[in-house]
């Protein structure tokens, strides 16, 4: 276990009373929703920070040779313009970044759900339930993950 995944179990343990520590279905499913809202975070960090950095160097590129700025200076700025459309096309941060967003809002629902049962009420079938829907939401994102992937390389395949 690595520190950040120390870190999260800790954020995860303040904010569950003893009852809830000890429905191992919901503490689980905690974490596998706190996992995508960190993915959904990171994810939207690189996209918004890739999108910003293209926009923000073919401008400057533009304003560099306007300026009759060297040459390799100029050359240096427009080659990272086309290093980030490329990277653009080899990943898909922006298709990860919503699908995390709709794998942890339907975690949090399934969750949510959960929690508004009655503690009686959280017997042994309604905590498989619920780790049954956390897995199946998980293996959904991770077969639309690869589904976006194989899409992503078949479309840079020439016909």
């Amino acid at each position: 276990m690595n520190r950040a995944q120390r870190q999260q179990l800790i954020e995860i343990d303040d904010r569950l009373s003893e009852e809830d520590l000890a429905d191992r279905a919901l503490v689980y499913s905690l974490r596998q929703a706190e996992w995508y809202r960190a993915q959904m975070g990171r994810t939207r960090t690189r996209y918004v920070l890739s999108e910003a950095g293209a926009l923000f160097f073919a401008g400057a590129a533009t304003v560099l040779a306007a300026l009759s700025a060297p040459a390799w200076i100029t050359a240096t700025v427009a080659a990272l313009v086309a290093f980030l459309a490329g990277l653009r096309r080899i990943v898909s941060w922006h298709d990860d970044w919503l699908a995390a967003a709709e794998a942890r809002a339907q975690a949090s629902a399934a969750i949510s759900q959960y929690r508004l049962l009655p503690v009686g009420e959280r017997t042994v079938e309604r905590q498989r339930e619920l780790v049954a829907a956390i897995d199946s939401l998980v293996l959904d994102e991770t077969r639309g993950w690869r589904r976006r992937r194989r899409e992503k390389v078949q479309a840079e395949i020439p016909a």
